[in-house]
């Protein structure tokens, strides 16, 4: 047998499964929805610090820290950073904690204490064989992905650290999702279209429809279900398929019997690599326009919540590195993805340059009422992730 060989062997015959389910399940005990993760990072912190790791704590907000943590590689090879968030959503319907089976259930298994075990299981592992890689390898776990009115901090202050020389890194391995290489997602912004109307506050009986202002959200309602059948014959993506646009909010009007001031469409569009959040808004502009000088409305349309785009290309090292590891510990080829959702790929891509993509444990019930992670899908995620660096960022002599 190789030294390579053996050492790989070593590395997954550390892996321990019911520590991962330990883990996984303490975690998910620990409430920590977005803005309120201070006790789950101070659990996490002491988990990375029983690895023996020296762990950089970043405050985010106060009692809300970045965790950051580095298994020294002997510095001639390339860094891997298996990332993810210690948030989870709202536990709107008091799901309990429990383990049956295969399963964990509760809020945050899935999405995604699943995965950040898994990578603890892997980070375990490699310290236990006493294999020596070459390049680091990095975990992080930030706050405040979940919820909007954290404004993405703890993911915004990773990019400030990577940017600053603080956190470094070759790739970003992000620990969410099921078992595919998720490599691609669309670009994605919330836009508000305002139609203003100077007949607004007026009595229906003294205005002719024809000037109602509810006419012409009614003909521009028509014009993005035209848009959106261009975009399915003329963007389609081979990973993601064609572009969206949506429209999820319609309000007009006061009062059965006057005529409405304002207009408001609240909707998403989402788009491939190639463009960019200002040129799909000022192509959605444009497609408002005819309609608001027809109506003589006046126009207001703005974007919130903008992501760029990321694709990571197939054939990029680590992503190999990890199709190889998944194929290693499963016996399968991995799928390859894209998705039209976004995640924190996007915000890093964008925000730091790092190559990232994700590969995860599951994600089939992430935020649903019934939320769970299996066992053996966060063991094998484990070796996946193990395998990964062991090829990525090379076993030393």
């Amino acid at each position: 047998m190789s030294q390579t060989v053996a050492a790989r062997r070593a590395i997954l015959d550390s892996i321990d499964g019911d520590w991962i389910a330990d883990v996984c399940r303490r975690m998910v005990e620990i409430p920590s929805v977005t803005m309120h993760e201070q006790d789950v990072c101070v659990m996490f912190e002491q988990e990375l610090r029983s690895l023996g790791l020296a762990v950089d704590v970043r405050e985010v907000t106060a009692g809300r820290n970045n965790l950051y943590a580095r298994i020294l590689g002997t510095g001639d090879g390339p860094a891997l950073n298996f990332n993810g968030h210690l948030d989870t959503i709202p536990n709107a319907n008091d799901q309990p904690c429990r383990l049956e089976g295969d399963r964990i259930y509760g809020r945050g298994t899935t999405d995604m204490k699943g995965g950040m075990a898994a990578a603890l299981g892997a980070a375990r592992a490699i310290l236990q064989s006493g294999v020596k890689l070459r390049g680091d390898v990095i975990l992080s776990a930030v706050v405040g992905h979940e919820e909007p009115e954290a404004e993405k901090d703890g993911p915004r202050a990773l990019i400030e650290d990577i940017n600053n020389g603080r956190l470094k890194g070759d790739r970003i391995l992000i620990v969410e999702g099921r078992d595919a290489l998720w490599i691609m997602s669309m670009g994605s912004l919330n836009f508000r279209i305002t139609l203003t109307s100077d007949k607004g506050g007026t009595h229906t009986q003294y205005v002719p429809f024809a000037d109602n202002p509810i006419r012409y959200v009614g003909e521009l309602i028509g014009r993005i279900h035209e848009f959106q059948q261009e975009l399915d014959l003329t963007t389609s993506h081979p990973l993601a398929g064609p572009e969206r646009i949506d429209v999820g909010i319609l309000e007009a009007g006061d009062y059965y019997n006057r005529t409405p001031s304002q207009c408001l469409l609240v909707g998403t569009r989402r788009w491939t690599p190639g463009k960019t959040a200002n040129t799909v808004l000022d192509e959605l502009r444009s497609l408002v326009e005819p309609i608001a000088s027809a109506g003589g409305l006046e126009l207001d349309v703005r974007m919130e919540l903008e992501r760029e785009p990321f694709e990571t290309p197939a054939d990029d090292p680590a992503v190999l590195a990890t199709a190889a590891a998944h194929k290693q510990v499963t016996g399968t080829d991995a799928d390859i993805v894209g998705l039209r959702i976004v995640g924190d790929a996007n915000l890093y891509v964008e925000g730091c340059g790092v190559p990232t993509f994700y590969y995860g444990p599951s994600n089939e019930t992430a935020h649903s009422d019934n939320e769970w992670v299996s066992i053996q899908r966060m063991s094998s995620a484990a070796r996946v992730y193990a395998m990964t660096a062991a090829t990525f960022c090379g076993i030393a002599d």
